[in-house]
């Protein structure tokens, strides 16, 4: 919504800005205060009075944007109870809020959400820090409520934790009018020039259906999190994007689910790697078009398509990769994820080297999978990275010369699929030592994916077939003992560390 942010009602009921600091603090231990009482003295279960709690004090926060000038006293407030919450897990205080017999980190995660709101969009747009973080304290606990009570959920599992049908759509609708509501109404303020009616319609569409993705992905609480972060992006893409409006977010939305879904009948994303993808891509695609959208999409197709080769051989190193055959979600957030992170800070700052980021982490992304995916072809034996001496074929750090002409074939095509679309960031690829950056940053954060594995990532040992293997269970379901590395360590840390390395790279070296 354009307008003037410092324009904003604010209303200071007291002489100091701390005196409502003050109040606001006995205002949320009041409602904890008011859960441990109803828990203790009603028995009330741990999963109600924690809705209390998130419902009372996000009823409580959404007033901070008018009772405060300064982000600080919110600031401030948000870092307290994100680092109280946190060591209320360990100590078991709190029961009214952590009373539940399922693992959840969503009272740290609460906080923490209005805090990055608070930082990101204090000044830049209040009124999408209040709606989305709306949706979290209003939405969701509703559709948590209707998924706990509906007599017939139809219950579903993405990731981790289960979910119902009626939850999702609960979400969905509750998310639509917060947003088409709040941005109608918001948008009479004198300071604030509304949107036209039919984008706040698409907005408000578009909103929730990110957010019932969002929350149906999430794990242990992450949707406290997730959930209002996607909405406000979701928001901040649509009404504030570089050459983007509702309409086209809405239709890049609608070709990121196209991508997605056919991924899945393809047998190349699981389902839960296909709200993922559905997500990155709904993001990526929103904020720059076609020029984010090519290179993103040339590392999908042609890496799913040469998964597809080899199928003799890599059946033989099924027994040796963590994992194989469809991405999942950990995967294409591995793969994407600072792809994803990298476009998200260009939308907010336009700042051409992020965009050059965002080449060298696909770049690194796409040499790695190359590397892997041409590797197997090699009749030589792959040697150690850092021993040089031969091992067997799918241990982890182990190269050929084939996989890595591989790396860097794959990392050339990724970097020139950034200059198909002309734009004002960048020469012609003939002229550009930018293009030579992102080549060689895509191929060093391979080698870094090679050297991790070969060094710290886990390896385990089958107590069966002796077989060293990045799986914890091998062998018809027997335990793996850990011989070397990490065991957090996994395939899909070491992946974000190589798309990391690629992507980081290009801004150290354009710096």
């Amino acid at each position: 919504m354009e307008g003037d942010s410092t324009q904003f009602p604010v209303y200071l009921p007291f002489a100091s800005e701390w005196i409502s600091f003050g109040v606001f603090l006995a205002g949320i231990l009041i409602a904890i205060g008011i859960a441990e009482f109803a828990q203790k003295r009603y028995q009330w279960p741990g999963e109600t009075t924690r809705k209390i709690v998130h419902v009372l004090v996000g009823v409580l926060i959404f007033w901070a944007r008018f009772l405060f000038e300064t982000p600080l006293p919110p600031i401030v407030l948000a870092t307290i109870f994100t680092i109280l919450n946190a060591l209320a897990l360990k100590t078991s205080m709190f029961q009214g809020m952590h009373g539940t017999t399922r693992l959840t980190l969503g009272t740290t995660f609460y906080p923490l959400s209005f805090l990055i709101l608070v930082v990101i969009f204090w000044y830049r747009d209040p009124v999408i820090l209040l709606l989305s973080f709306t949706i979290l304290a209003i939405g969701d606990p509703l559709a948590a409520q209707v998924g706990e009570t509906v007599a017939h959920p139809r219950r579903f599992t993405l990731w981790k934790d289960t979910k119902s049908l009626q939850g999702s759509l609960t979400l969905g609708v509750a998310s639509f009018v917060i947003t088409t509501a709040g941005l109608y109404g918001f948008g009479r303020l004198p300071a604030i020039v509304p949107p036209p009616v039919h984008f706040i319609f698409l907005t408000g569409v578009a909103v929730a259906l990110v957010s019932m993705v969002a929350e149906a992905i999430s794990r242990a609480g992450s949707d406290n999190l997730t959930l209002p972060l996607s909405a406000a992006f979701t928001m901040d893409i649509t009404l504030h994007g570089t050459g983007v409006s509702p309409v086209m977010f809405f239709v890049w939305l609608l070709i990121a689910f196209l991508f997605a879904y056919i991924a899945y009948q393809a047998h190349v994303l699981t389902l839960n790697g296909t709200a993922a993808a559905f997500l990155l891509g709904t993001f990526i695609f929103g904020i720059g078009g076609l020029q984010f959208m090519v290179p993103l999409a040339t590392f999908f197709v042609l890496s799913s398509a040469l998964s597809r080769l080899g199928g003799q051989q890599k059946n033989l190193l099924k027994t040796v990769y963590e994992k194989t055959g469809n991405r999942d979600m950990m995967q294409v957030m591995a793969n994407g994820g600072v792809a994803g992170i990298m476009a998200l800070l260009w939308h907010f700052t336009h700042q051409d080297a992020l965009y050059y980021g965002f080449l060298g982490s696909l770049a690194a992304a796409t040499a790695d999978t190359w590397a892997t995916e041409l590797g197997i072809f090699a009749r030589q034996r792959p040697r150690n990275i850092v021993t040089f001496r031969p091992v067997e074929a799918g241990t982890s750090g182990g190269i050929t010369p084939f996989g890595t002409t591989g790396a860097l074939l794959g990392s050339g095509i990724l970097s020139l699929s950034g200059w198909v679309i002309p734009t004002d960031l960048i020469q012609p690829f003939f002229r550009s030592r930018i293009l030579l950056i992102i080549i060689l940053s895509g191929l060093i954060g391979a080698m870094v994916d090679s050297l991790l594995g070969a060094t710290i990532q886990g390896q385990y040992r089958c107590p069966v077939c002796r077989k060293s293997t990045e799986k914890k269970i091998h062998c018809s379901g027997s335990e793996t003992r850990l011989i070397r590395g990490y065991r957090w360590l996994n395939n899909d840390v070491v992946n974000f560390i190589c798309t990391a390395t690629g992507g980081v790279l290009v801004l150290v070296l354009l710096g």
